[in-house]
């Protein structure tokens, strides 16, 4: 791995020194490298007002954290000089210099340039540089990089638009020897349609495959597909610090040892250094990203937030969310529209006032997930997975009305042992405009590190319960005082009650239902949920997945719904024992959903709760019943398994 610059050359974007707009909007790229043109981009009559606003740019420092190169005109031209000029005001890291064909070219410049010690850079774009590229490679040692031009080059190879890629084959092999004979970066040339992205990701990876170090962009919306093609995986990562890891020990008990058996395979030193440059591609690209989360951090505080990281948060640090929200009709009624949810009790308030409520209340998973939505700002917004939920009561009643508050305790800490990310547990409630809570529940979240080389700090985890107890379940559900003497079993849309269950019998729910692009997303913002993953497609489109995970509380709201199809009279959730996202979800899968009746307990003489754990399947009928394999493992086609308890009418 190069020590000479700060970061992997893995997305190299070209800004035309004559566009103010990209000039200013560089700053909040996440690049490695930025190249300033003054050539083929800039029209004559604007090079001079381009070498000044450059001249600025660099001096501002805001693009410091960047690696800065100025793409200058030939030599040989009047404005080739001129541009030279500008390195007596300013200081890039390097130079680009175009049309090179011989390694005098590159010694041409070399002498020419002040400071003398300025990094060169050389564009590969003609037919003599392909056939002197070994003879260019080796001319300078300021010589860092070779960046492919494609465009120029297939012109003059005279290669079909739709070969391009083909007929570059013999001139990206020459010059790929010729740059890691002579340990030189190695970049690929642009993809033109911008509007191209499966295109372009296709690109990168045969790119990649080749041996290029990272590809040169034309639009910002070219980065985030780049640097996930051209960053190490996370199993790349893994498997690299194994190799080094058994190799290291290997040599310990041998210090002549030179091949070793790994994992089935013959493990040379070739491999661990390949092996080393993965692990240290990755350190410098998160430790640029700490520098650089750092310096927004002290300098954007007062505009925006940027979310808590694992160090922020302290054992007994309260936190009270933000905002209130007041739950309207309207929100009631988008809810139902999103999910088909028919559960009579938030159906109709002719039959909740049957049962002693003084109007049909709000949905209890609406509830949760806005009383959840409100903490994501503060706890999950630089979170990996939300891993868990434990003794969540629903203990109020919330009517269209209401408003919601929330506010969270942290009661437990644990770092991780890769010492990028830990566990933080939380305990939240949801209080109403009275200060009554109606939800109290608590809840674990894996959360990245910002600073990675902190200290690790002493593990405190706190004794969650793994169910409620009978005692605790019987006392929230006699709170209610419900009264299901007079239940109306037709508006329900069914006759099965409490009686009608046995523990450990099983509900295929049969239905299933799409889910769609615009519904989970109108659903996540209903809930003001912010969490990036689930919303943010520019975003995500470079990430693990390559597209938006869907909020695991619509998996949630989806999967009660389609239960109504053999439990629709388990019409009130009172409490959550625990609940497990066990695979994610995404736009287009179908999900279905089947129950297992755990436990049951006599409320009173009218009203029983039973303990239900209903599994949310995706792209797989449920009549299988899927769930874990003997070592706990769950089966793939499960996204959710929710263990609750419901209130159930008793036969009178």
């Amino acid at each position: 791995m190069r020590k000479d610059i700060r970061k992997p050359r893995r997305s190299v974007l070209y800004v035309p020194g004559s566009n103010d707009k990209a000039l200013k909007k560089s700053s909040t790229l996440d690049v490695d490298a930025l190249i300033y043109d003054l050539e083929d981009s800039v029209a004559l009559s604007a090079k001079e007002k381009a070498r000044e606003e450059i001249i600025k740019i660099i001096n501002s420092g805001i693009n410091k954290n960047k690696e800065q190169v100025l793409r200058v005109n030939s030599l040989e031209t009047v404005e080739g000089k001129k541009d030279l000029k500008i390195l007596e005001k300013c200081s890039p890291d390097a130079i680009l210099i175009p049309k090179v064909n011989e390694a005098k070219d590159v010694k041409s410049y070399e002498q020419s340039v002040k400071p003398k010690n300025i990094k060169i850079w050389a564009m590969m774009e003609t037919a003599l540089s392909i056939v002197n590229a070994y003879d260019i490679a080796k001319s300078s040692k300021f010589l860092k990089c070779f960046v492919m031009g494609t465009n120029d080059l297939s012109t003059e190879l005279g290669l079909e638009p739709e070969l391009k890629r083909t007929g570059l084959v013999t001139s990206f092999e020459k010059c790929m020897m010729a740059s890691k004979a002579f340990k030189l970066s190695i970049l690929d040339g642009v993809f033109n349609d911008i509007r191209d992205s499966n295109g372009f990701e296709e690109e990168c990876i045969y790119s990649h495959g080749l041996g290029f170090d990272g590809k040169t962009l034309i639009h910002p919306g070219q980065i985030q597909i780049c640097n996930k093609i051209f960053t190490p995986t996370p199993d790349q990562l893994d498997k690299a610090k194994r190799i080094v890891s058994a190799f290291e020990e290997a040599r310990k008990k041998d210090p002549k040892i030179g091949v070793i058996t790994f994992e089935g395979s013959q493990i040379e030193e070739l491999h661990v250094a390949h092996a080393r440059r993965i692990i240290e591609a990755e350190v410098l690209v998160n430790s640029v990203e700490e520098k650089e989360q750092s310096q927004i951090t002290q300098t954007s505080t007062s505009k925006y937030k940027i979310g808590n990281f694992f160090e922020n948060f302290k054992m007994g640090q309260k936190i009270v969310h933000a905002t209130p929200r007041t739950i309207t009709e309207g929100d009631c009624a988008l809810y139902t529209a999103l999910y088909g949810s028919r559960y009579a009790l938030h159906s109709s308030s002719e039959f909740a006032k049957g049962l002693s409520f003084e109007k049909s209340p709000v949905d209890d998973f609406l509830l949760f997930n806005i009383a959840f939505g409100k903490t994501v700002p503060d706890i999950s917004l630089n979170a990996i997975a939300n891993l868990g939920y434990a003794e969540c009561k629903f203990l109020k009643p919330a009517y269209p009305g209401d408003t919601i508050s929330s506010t969270s305790e942290v009661i437990g800490i644990k770092e991780n042992s890769n010492g990028e990310n830990g566990v933080v547990y939380v305990h939240s409630t949801g209080t109403n405009q009275n200060d009554e809570v109606v939800i109290d529940y608590k809840r674990w979240v894996m959360v990245r590190k910002k600073n990675k080389k902190l200290e690790k700090v002493d593990p405190k985890i706190p004794d969650l319960k793994s169910e409620l107890s009978s005692e605790d379940v019987k006392s929230i559900a006699e709170s209610y005082e419900i009264n299901c003497l007079d239940y109306d079993f037709q508006a329900a849309g069914s006759d099965l009650c409490f009686d009608d269950y046995s523990i450990n019998e099983k509900i295929n729910h049969i239905d299933g239902m799409t889910v769609e692009e615009a519904e989970h997303m109108m659903a996540t913002k209903l809930y003001q949920n912010n969490a990036k993953v689930h919303f943010n497609h520019f975003i995500e489109k470079g990430g693990r997945f390559g597209k938006r995970i869907v909020y695991g509380g619509h998996v949630i709201s989806l999967t009660r719904a389609l239960s109504f199809n053999g439990l629709s009279n388990a019409f009130k959730i009172i409490a959550i024992n625990g609940g497990t996202h066990a695979s994610p979800c995404f736009a287009g899968t179908t999900v279905f959903a089947w129950s297992q009746i755990l436990d049951k307990i006599i409320i009173s003489e009218s009203l029983g709760a039973i303990r239900v754990r209903t599994n949310g399947i995706g792209d797989a009928q449920a009549y299988q019943f899927q769930h874990q394999d003997m070592n706990k493992r769950f089966d793939q086609s499960v996204l959710l398994s929710l263990d609750y308890w419901a209130l159930v009418p008793r036969k009178i």
